[in-house]
């Protein structure tokens, strides 16, 4: 079952990754790179390519033993997890509504913010190699929602672009933004320790 989930979220995540490229490059109507750029600007985006990133690594790693590489660490698992349900959650809960994709892009966007995050919850729940871990290192994954949000301020303040609307410094005000933001961390850090304290006890009945 494991396999066949890394296999699913691995090619859904690439063949899904290309298809938006291909799309944003083609209608935005903007250069190359500032398409790029836009499009891996979304935390959705970038979230969904560290799943993929990670299924592809455990497809193609033959060996477990290197337990010190990024995507081979027991605890890698569970903040991907963390990241892609706060993802579909925040996607269906404050931003579906305030668009209509259609085509192809309301087949990634469903994609990228219900098949992934459910697929990755249940490749979580039947990994029992990823349960428990080092919680100082989970906690260290933090660190990229801090590092993506540094990003997302400083280029917005440049070129005038903020992915979602909850983080846009020139409608909301930067107090608002870094509320926004800071509730958010909070969630993930809480979702951390449930998710560590539900791993460790599911792992004690394998």
């Amino acid at each position: 079952m494991k396999r066949v989930l890394l296999y699913l979220l691995a090619i859904t995540g690439w063949v899904t990754l290309l298809i938006r490229i291909y799309l944003k490059i083609t209608t935005s109507g903007l250069p190359l790179t500032e398409s790029l750029m836009q499009l891996f600007s979304y935390f959705t985006v970038l979230t969904n390519l560290l799943v993929t990133i990670y299924c592809t690594v455990h497809l193609l790693s033959s060996s477990q033993q290197s337990r010190s590489k990024l995507f081979l660490r027991p605890e890698t698992l569970t903040a991907l997890t963390v990241f892609i349900l706060i993802v579909g959650t925040v996607y269906h809960l404050l931003l579906k509504s305030l668009w209509n994709p259609e085509g192809l892009l309301m087949i990634t966007d469903e994609i990228y913010h219900t098949f992934v995050p459910l697929g990755t919850l249940a490749l979580w729940l039947v990994s029992a190699d990823n349960k428990g871990g080092n919680l100082k290192y989970l906690y260290s994954w933090i660190l990229y929602p801090v590092l993506y949000l540094v990003f997302v301020l400083i280029r917005g303040s440049v070129s005038g672009f903020y992915p979602y609307p909850f983080i846009n410094v020139a409608e909301l005000g930067l107090v608002t933004v870094m509320m926004n933001s800071f509730f958010l961390l909070i969630l993930m850090c809480l979702l951390f320790l449930l998710f560590g304290f539900v791993g460790k006890n599911i792992a004690r009945f394998r």
